[in-house]
């Protein structure tokens, strides 16, 4: 994971379980704005420094490298441009070990100590500091899976797949309509807030579609497969869905599969070109996306893949998922530094970037994002993909994005 190379000059500190990336140049953090700006943390004359917080150890690390990727991508392209206001924009960034309470600590530590002027999260437990930073008034921006996301005005994101107010959307209920499903088998992981959450969307969901609906809970700690697989093939069921682990729910379809050749499978992860090493055996799998995939040919596809190769050489496969959620969660912050202004203070940052409508990120998303008449509301268009039957390639199925509508 590289960020170092945006700097001009690069220290690594390491204070506890935090490592910080930041400039040698104390100024880089310093309080004052210069130029005749009020002072603002993390604000000079020539640059502007944000914080990300993720985990780089824990349970989690592995999907957090080319988060990074894109995260240095996006803002060395932006860099080699001028930056924003005329300012150079760098990053320091803390691990939280995918724990609330650490996540707390070091956003605190990148507030009060690195004097960050926002921070961006990409993080299993962003619950841990949302309530702090909003009392602090920090701005925040990253990938929404957290109710709190939709909660707090400081906190921005391009989707919301998981609100407060509960509530479901049309559209999975409408594809797996389209795919002729007739019962789906809800999996909700035991103890996992995030997989209950969706999992009463998803069920929502499909019942507004007049599609029966099975919801299995399971023990994702000690899980025992075959019962599992037992209790999938018992409900009738044709299509298996839930929101867990990738890589344990793509074990789960291998294994229904092997039972059950004809099963249809719905994941809201998994689009990643790792899961096509498996072979025919996912054929047909079905994922879907906030964003316009890699096989839509759009010229902001091309930029982003381009800014890869420059500024991330180190991401082996500049096609990534992840990679491309740090890019957009990047160009977020970005964009929130423009509306801030020559002078940005975090307050007009929030205010600002709450009054934004039509935000793409450069043409990426599949339909526009109004900041405010959004917020808290669940995002109502996606796009599907399926495995191919050679099991080689994803396929987009269906017009770029298909949009429902809120049902409850």
């Amino acid at each position: 994971m590289s960020g170092r190379r945006l700097l001009a000059a690069a220290c690594v500190f390491v204070v506890g379980a935090t490592v910080l990336l930041t400039s040698c140049d104390s100024t880089s953090i310093a309080t004052g704005s210069g130029n005749g700006c009020p002072t603002a943390p993390g604000v000079t004359p020539t640059s502007l420094n944000f914080g990300v917080l993720y985990p780089t150890t824990g349970v989690d690390t592995t999907t957090f490298t080319p988060y990074r990727a894109g995260i240095d991508a996006r803002l060395g392209l932006a860099n080699s441009e001028g930056g924003v206001q005329g300012r150079q924009i760098q990053y320091t960034w803390a691990d939280d070990g995918a724990d609330p309470r650490n996540n707390l600590v070091q956003a605190q530590h990148l507030v009060d100590y690195s004097k960050v002027f926002a921070v961006q999260e990409f993080s299993s437990s962003p619950q841990g500091s949302a309530a702090w930073l909003h009392s602090q008034a920090i701005p925040v921006v990253g990938t929404s899976d957290d109710a709190v996301w939709a909660q707090y005005g400081n906190m921005f994101s391009y989707f919301n797949l998981i609100t407060a107010s509960g509530g479901s959307i049309s559209t999975w209920g409408q594809y797996a309509k389209a795919q002729r499903t007739t019962k789906v088998a809800v999996l909700v992981a035991q103890l996992s807030p995030r997989s209950e959450a969706f999992g009463a969307e998803m069920a929502a969901s499909m019942r507004a579609e007049g599609i029966q609906v099975e919801t299995i809970d399971f023990d994702s700690v000690n899980l025992n497969m075959s019962a599992l697989v037992d209790r999938i093939r018992s409900s009738g069921a044709d299509m298996i869905t839930g929101v867990f682990d990738a890589t344990e729910f793509i074990k789960v379809g291998l294994q229904v599969r092997a039972a059950v050749p004809t099963m249809k499978i719905l994941s809201a992860s998994g689009y990643d070109q790792g899961v096509l090493t498996v072979g025919k055996q996912l054929a047909g799998m079905s994922v879907f996306t906030a964003f316009l995939p890699f096989e839509t040919p759009i010229p902001a596809q091309k930029t982003f893949l381009a800014a890869m190769t420059r500024f991330s050489p180190q991401q082996e496969q500049p096609a990534n998922e992840i990679a491309l959620t740090g890019w957009i969660d990047t160009d977020i912050m970005l964009r929130g530094l423009q509306a801030a202004g020559r002078c940005p203070t975090r307050q007009s940052f929030i205010t600002n970037m709450r009054n934004v409508t039509g935000y793409t990120a450069g043409g990426l998303l599949p339909q526009p994002v109004d900041m405010k008449s959004t917020f808290g509301k669940l995002t109502v268009c996606y796009s599907f993909l399926q495995i191919s039957s050679n099991g080689k390639r994803f396929v987009p199925v269906g017009p770029r994005s298909l949009c429902g509508t809120p049902v409850r």
